[in-house]
């Protein structure tokens, strides 16, 4: 399942998926994310935050999955801990990676089966490969 296409199943679930995630950088935590399709599903948003008892809100971030000019999907990422927006390309089914910056970091974005979506923070603060740091797993509740 998970070599179709991100964009077209995700516009066609969209809703408010909710659940939990663990990493080294993020520790436990309660996610949130909210999918909504745009253009007529030519454009998938993502709204997700990460929440844990000891620090409150961690995260948040808003991000756009489109097609890019030469075809393939793109993230567009917004959140605090980047400068600005930043364009991760997928390289794989799922997986999408960004080059700009201080840091190599990827996303994993997979959708297991209908109704879940299992999303990864991969970077590293040195020279050596990118390392998961934080996933949550979500189902879709509304």
């Amino acid at each position: 399942m998970q070599g179709e296409d991100v964009l077209g199943r995700l516009a066609n679930a969209t809703g408010v998926y909710r659940g939990r995630g663990d990493g080294p950088e993020s520790g436990p935590f309660v996610a949130r994310m909210a999918v909504s399709s745009a253009i007529r599903g030519r454009a998938v948003t993502l709204d997700y935050e990460a929440t844990n008892d000891h620090n409150g809100l961690q995260h948040i971030e808003h991000t756009v999955l489109v097609a890019g000019e030469a075809g393939r999907l793109e993230l567009h990422v917004a959140c605090l801990e980047l400068p600005g927006v930043v364009r991760f390309t997928q390289t794989k089914p799922g997986e999408f990676t960004a080059y700009e910056g201080p840091l190599v970091a990827r996303i994993l974005l997979l959708l297991p089966q209908p109704g879940a979506i299992s999303y990864a923070w991969w970077w590293s603060r040195d020279e050596s490969d990118p390392r998961e740091q934080s996933r949550a797993e979500l189902r879709r509740t509304g």
